[in-house]
């Protein structure tokens, strides 16, 4: 991993040492179009501002000022910085019929951050057209990227997993005049997407562009798949003119990227972890809440069982009196079934004497009836008489006894 840290840093060196030999710093600023002071273009041909301020100036207002050759002001073109201190303004302006040369100059927060360059501005010559390719230019995420031109063999670092922006100009062979209309095709094989052509037409100002994926190919390791080449053709086409240029980019993986998912996915645990925290303590109070009032009721659920152990205890000493109450209520129910049933045999013949008593008085109803009055008289007197004797016979009893 240290290795290709240190190899990684090496070739952004590299690269930062190449493209700083292809643009122009004044004051605060640095011009990656133009790119050197005194380049040329032509009347009639569009210029596009593309400029680097200071990080500290992102999203302030930017006004890009054109000055004809005598000095005078041509044109004040409004624009903005982004995030990273980019200005990127394509198609800013084009030149009259003023030959010569202009100074362009471009002001941050009011002039806090001022910069200014030179272009010469001639007139167009008519001369055979040899088709040429220039300006030459890669933005990853809008970042520029390194892009050279050798012996038509075109050569490009940018890094994995971005969208790539490749543009140029085609110009004739003294790189006067920009050709408009021109077909510009650029054929790429791209690792794990395949081969993508894509097609542009040349605008006013000579320049194409094209924008593409580079993708950052999966790993089954924990290290990103190290750099892989991009090749391709472009090819330019201009009436019966056709020029190719080899295309060769190296996609070297993007450390920035795997830095920011990496720390996103920190920034995710640390939240998750404090949520996590956030929950231990709430349910740590919560526990200590739940064993207070655990205890409490405890204590009383101790309380409430001692005393119905008192009251069982209670319960036992009436139940075992209820039950000698009971053997005696049930010796007593027996010694008075036998007392009733004695009375009951009692009660049954004092019925049988009754109905034999009420037979006989029926019987003696129908005897007295049939008596005359003088009869039922002496009768009544016997009667009297005997009842006497036996209540006489009755007192003689008792006082024996």
């Amino acid at each position: 991993m240290k290795i290709v840290y240190v190899l990684y840093t090496l070739i952004l060196i590299s690269i930062v040492s190449l493209v700083s030999s292809a643009v122009y710093t004044s004051g605060n600023v640095t011009f990656y179009s133009p790119s050197v002071n005194d380049q040329q273009y032509v009347v009639g041909e569009s210029i596009t501002i593309d400029a680097v301020v200071p990080s500290q100036f992102a999203t302030d207002a930017v006004t890009i000022n054109f000055f004809y050759p005598n000095s005078t002001l041509a044109a004040t073109i409004p624009a903005t910085v982004n995030s990273t201190g980019g200005i990127y303004v394509p198609n800013a302006y084009k030149f009259p019929n003023a030959v010569g040369i202009w100074t362009i100059t471009v002001e941050v927060a009011g002039g806090v951050a001022v910069g200014s360059i030179n272009v010469n501005v001639t007139s167009p010559k008519a001369i055979p057209v040899i088709l040429l390719v220039s300006n030459l230019a890669m933005y990853e995420n809008t970042y520029p990227q390194f892009v050279e031109l050798v012996n038509n063999i075109i050569t490009a670092v940018v890094m994995q997993n971005g969208t790539v922006t490749f543009t140029g100009a085609v110009y004739n062979s003294s790189i006067t005049t920009p050709l408009a209309g021109a077909q510009a095709t650029l054929t790429l094989t791209i690792p794990s997407v395949g081969t993508k052509t894509l097609t542009s037409t040349t605008a006013s100002n000579g320049s194409f562009s094209f924008t593409f994926y580079v993708p950052s190919i999966p790993s089954t390791s924990l290290e990103p798949v190290s750099s892989y080449l991009i090749n391709g053709v472009l090819t330019v086409t201009y009436g019966v003119h056709t020029v190719s240029y080899t295309v060769l980019i190296s996609a070297i993986p993007n450390y920035l990227s795997i830095i920011n998912l990496l720390s996103n996915n920190v920034n995710t645990l640390e939240a998750e972890l404090q949520s996590l925290n956030n929950t231990i303590t709430s349910l740590k109070s919560q526990l200590n809440v739940l064993n207070t009032s655990l205890s409490s009721q405890i204590s009383t659920l101790k309380a409430n069982i001692s005393e119905l152990s008192s009251q069982i205890s209670a319960l036992k000493a009436n139940i075992s009196t209820l039950v000698s109450e009971i053997n005696t209520l049930n010796s007593q129910y027996s010694t008075l079934n036998s007392q009733v049933s004695k009375l009951n045999s009692q009660i049954s013949s004092l019925n049988a004497t009754i109905n034999s008593l009420t037979s006989e008085v029926s019987s003696l109803k129908s005897t007295v009836s049939t008596l005359t009055t003088l009869s039922y008289g002496g009768l009544i007197a016997g009667i009297i008489g005997l009842i006497v004797a036996i209540v006489a016979i009755v007192l003689v009893a008792r006082r024996i006894s």
